[in-house]
């Protein structure tokens, strides 16, 4: 940058000598000293646009986000998604069948207007070990869970449940070895929350990952099983990917013992 500064001659002061062959101050300016400015411009833009250019390209944009911390229970460790984060201590289990789930990792509901503080939260996952009788298997206890898994996140609101047939595991087999079961169920419901129009999904997603871990004396096995719900169309929220279910279900992994 110049400083703007103008140089004035001192009154009676002799005139500066100049090299051979150069204008007068008085005489009309030449064509160089008229471009003179033009060229400056030029300069002064192409070094703004340079330095545009470094901060939005090969700029250092600052640490990458640190990875979401996993979230723990007796049955499975998982990792929450983008947007979703670890239940807080204490959060209240999503009960199915009368078998209480242990809540990991939650989507915030949406809270807003006439609905209700306490609404539900737009997705959820949650675990527990599950005894599943002799002569029932894997894939088939986790088609009724999922039903369940469906009706018991979405009470309240009419539940409208439609169950798919088991499949492997998303991703294939996990880390613990065994590839387990998974299956994905569709709700729709009324849209109410705690009574509150128009604060609920109408449309929502379950998936259930089955994975079997002991054999007991009578014939039945242990399971462990992750149920992940979540919020997909209509309500006030923004919906919740459907990746966000599968991806839930390929990081989970028995916990550290």
């Amino acid at each position: 940058m110049t400083s703007g500064r103008a140089t004035t001659s001192r009154p009676g002061a002799p005139p500066q000598a100049r090299p051979a062959g150069s204008p007068s101050p008085d005489s009309p300016p030449g064509p160089g000293r008229r471009l003179r400015p033009a060229l400056a411009a030029v300069v002064a833009v192409l070094l703004v646009a340079g330095t545009a250019a470094a901060l939005t390209s090969g700029g250092s944009t600052g640490p990458e986000p640190a990875a979401a911390a996993p979230a723990t229970s007796e049955a499975f460790a998982v990792t929450p998604p983008s947007g979703w984060t670890v239940a807080p201590a204490g959060a209240p289990g999503l009960d199915v069948f009368g078998v209480p789930f242990t809540r990991l990792a939650e989507v915030p509901p949406f809270v807003a207007g006439h609905c209700p503080a306490d609404a539900t939260p737009r997705g959820v996952a949650a675990a527990a070990l599950v005894a599943v009788p002799a002569g029932t298997t894997v894939g088939q206890a986790a088609e009724a869970f999922a039903r369940g898994a469906a009706e018991s996140a979405y009470a309240g609101s009419a539940p409208q449940v439609a169950v798919g047939p088991a499949g492997p595991r998303p991703g294939g087999a996990g880390p613990e070895g065994p590839e387990g079961s998974w299956v994905e169920a569709t709700v729709r419901t009324d849209g109410t929350t705690a009574g509150a129009a128009g604060c609920r999904a109408t449309d929502g997603s379950v998936g259930v990952l089955a994975v079997p871990r002991t054999q007991a004396q009578d014939g039945s096995t242990g399971v462990a099983m992750l149920v992940v719900a979540a919020d997909t169309a209509g309500g006030p929220g923004d919906a919740v990917p459907q990746q966000d279910l599968t991806d839930l279900a390929e990081s989970a992994v028995a916990p550290a013992r």
